[in-house]
């Protein structure tokens, strides 16, 4: 699924090297056979770049960021001089900018042919759809934008009633309903494949947790009451504790990161029924921004556990093996459905 040409952002080539897939020190990945092309953000040119099976895919002087992937593509943000700006790098050749440049264009969801965005031409930040037209505009900005399986709704963060609250609204930014309503902030929508749950991070309880409500409004819970920490780990006011929540295809569970022993970060799967939680990954370092294979089978995710951040993956339940080899950072891991 892999792009034959590397592209840089006008559209050029990048001199990308050898075809042999690399770790970027000169030392080939180790890709899994897992049936998908695996994306991330390597930092070994000095500025983050988008590597798709140990090929880089963008260069140049601006920094570039994996926002979310299709079978024939990635979106990308460009960030350059505090300016961002969203392209579409195609598989098959070619870049295409998506919108114009602002102070913002990122935290892309897709679904259904739907592409929406955080646009900050017009304000703060604005939702928006890669077609054209802004789709939720406010002083207080919108923000997180989490596109329903079926394109017809989304969920959104927003602070217009004082405090960042879960929104929904239709596709084209009508019907509007607040889901939470919490003296604090409930962040990061994710809506389960199903279209059934909206997965999100609130501090109401002081440390950040996951919860669970229903599009309606209905059915909210924390995902689970067990313990992920052995310890608490004074990090402020509010603790993070949870975070980078995946659902896995069949909507059933959570894949997610929190902080356990010595306040490292490592993997979790919460059952979305019972709420039983397992522990993943365990070690004096952190593992972080886990990633799904489509079919659910394979995860992808960023550990220290070698003395700086790599891109490991693993099978559910198997043993992580590492995937690149650079003394600089790889990160944000993403995998690439099949055609």
């Amino acid at each position: 699924a892999g792009p034959s040409t590397p592209l840089g952002m006008n559209g050029g080539p990048v001199d990308a090297g050898p075809s042999t897939p690399l770790g970027m020190n000169g030392g080939p990945a180790r890709l899994p056979d897992a049936g998908y092309s695996l994306a991330w953000i390597s930092e070994a040119s000095g500025l983050p770049q988008v590597v798709v099976d140990g090929r880089p895919i963008s260069g140049g002087p601006a920094a570039h960021y994996l926002a979310a992937s299709r079978v024939d593509g990635l979106f990308v943000t460009r960030s350059h001089h505090e300016v961002e700006q969203l392209f579409w790098l195609a598989f098959d050749g070619g870049a295409t900018a998506l919108s114009a440049p602002s102070p913002r264009a990122r935290s892309v969801s897709t679904a259904a042919g739907v592409t929406l965005f955080e646009s900050g031409v017009g304000g703060l930040s604005n939702l928006a759809r890669v077609d054209g037209g802004q789709v939720v505009t406010h002083p207080a900005g919108s923000f997180e934008p989490s596109v329903a399986p079926d394109g017809r709704w989304f969920a959104f963060v927003s602070s217009r009633d004082g405090d960042a609250e879960i929104y929904r609204a239709a596709i084209d930014g009508g019907q509007l309903q607040r889901l939470t309503a919490f003296h604090l902030d409930d962040v990061a929508p994710k809506v389960s494949p199903d279209a059934k749950w909206i997965a999100f991070v609130s501090n109401r309880e002081g440390q950040d947790r996951l919860f669970l409500v229903k599009p309606d409004g209905r059915g909210q819970r924390r995902l689970h009451q067990e313990s992920t920490q052995d310890t608490r780990w004074d990090a402020g006011e509010y603790e993070a504790a949870e975070a980078d929540a995946v659902w896995t295809p069949d909507s059933t569970a959570l894949l997610f990161s929190a902080r356990g022993p010595r306040g490292h970060w490592h993997l979790f799967l919460a059952d979305v029924a019972t709420g039983k939680v397992t522990r993943l990954t365990d070690g004096a370092w952190d593992d972080q921004l886990p990633a799904l294979s489509p079919d659910g089978k394979w995860i992808a995710f960023v550990s220290s556990r070698d003395g700086n951040a790599e891109v490991y993956v693993m099978q559910r339940g198997g043993e992580p093996s590492r995937v690149t080899f650079d003394p600089a950072s790889d990160w944000k891991p993403l995998w690439v459905p099949s055609r």
